[in-house]
């Protein structure tokens, strides 16, 4: 159906909201909001205190907020999540330069170009045909990462073309250059013996279980690096988890796959890395002190984002 929503100023949009039952105590610090968030984005936050119907089995969200919305709730939501992003990154960090290590430890111990030999690799990656590309998934991926080498100004990536003109770096100078994707494509692509030592690194239990949590948090960086929502939002890719018996500290969430697959199953990933990346790290107690920081509520609550109700009291956070 054609788009017939007209443009509205920030002074329009505040009235809109009004006129659809949001209480706003401020309307010149409301209106500045506006201007610098932006209508759209902080939409994105009150879409839960609209509201809703179902009919015919089918949950109908309507345009009017539920009595009790309030705009500097809404507010508080943005900023609570805008921290939680920072947090959450912060921890995707470690992860990524950790696993950029063991990945380079595992291959180089077969040749310094051993990202670039399709023996070291799995069939599955080095040798079949990617039907977007025509080339193979490997190739492709290795063309990738020549591409940003090539247009790398890092002084190390300079320092090399300079000295050694013509060659390839090895893989523990490209990989300084590889991105989280990057590095999550290159792990699926692993044999399956050297996927399990990765894994065994972090104590994970299976390459399985790794694989997917990679590709889980890869999307998480991508919604923290563009700014975008991630309080509440359910991940793109449903991470496996491991049995209660192959993994203790994560059986409370055994199971339930509303904690797994959003806010909550991220941070318990992130938390269990970080237990053998730097088990003295704080982040666990940063992340339960912001936490505590979620806005008071009747409409929204922290169980929307996976959290179970006793969370604090289990292991991994302890």
């Amino acid at each position: 159906m054609p788009y017939t929503k007209p443009y509205l100023t920030p002074a329009e949009q505040l009235a809109l909201m009004k006129a659809r039952g949001m209480s706003v105590s401020d309307d010149q610090r409301a209106q500045s909001y506006l201007e610098k968030i932006g209508y759209y984005r902080l939409s994105g936050y009150s879409y839960p205190y609209r509201e809703s119907v179902v009919v015919g089995g089918q949950t109908i969200v309507g345009d009017n907020f539920r009595a009790g919305t309030t705009f500097s709730e809404i507010v508080e939501l943005y900023v609570f999540d805008k921290k939680l992003r920072m947090l959450i990154l912060d921890a995707i960090e470690r992860i990524e330069i950790a696993l950029r290590v063991q990945i380079t430890l595992t291959l180089g111990a077969f040749s310094p170009a051993a990202h670039r030999g399709p023996d070291f690799l799995h069939s599955n990656f080095s040798r079949r045909i990617d039907p977007a590309t025509g080339r193979t998934f490997h190739s492709e991926w290795l063309r990738r990462q020549d591409d940003a080498f090539a247009r790398s100004k890092e002084e190390f990536a300079k320092h090399f073309k300079r000295r050694y003109p013509g060659e390839e770096p090895p893989l523990w100078i490209a990989a300084e250059l590889w991105d989280f994707g990057s590095m999550s494509i290159l792990y699926s692509g692993m044999r399956k013996t050297d996927q399990t030592t990765v894994a065994t690194a972090f104590g994970v239990p299976s390459f399985q279980i790794m694989e997917t949590w990679l590709r889980s948090l890869n999307v998480t960086r991508n919604i923290c690096a563009h700014h975008s929502r991630l309080w509440n939002k359910a991940s793109a890719v449903q991470p496996r988890w491991p049995s209660r018996t192959q993994c203790q500290i994560l059986r409370h969430i055994e199971g339930d796959t509303h904690a797994q697959t959003r806010l909550y199953g991220t941070a318990c990933i992130c938390a269990y890395f970080l237990s053998s990346i730097n088990p003295t790290s704080s982040w666990r107690e940063r992340l339960k002190d912001l936490v505590s920081e979620f806005p008071s509520s009747k409409i929204v609550s922290l169980q929307s984002a996976g959290f179970p109700m006793n969370w604090r009291n289990e292991s991994l956070w302890n």
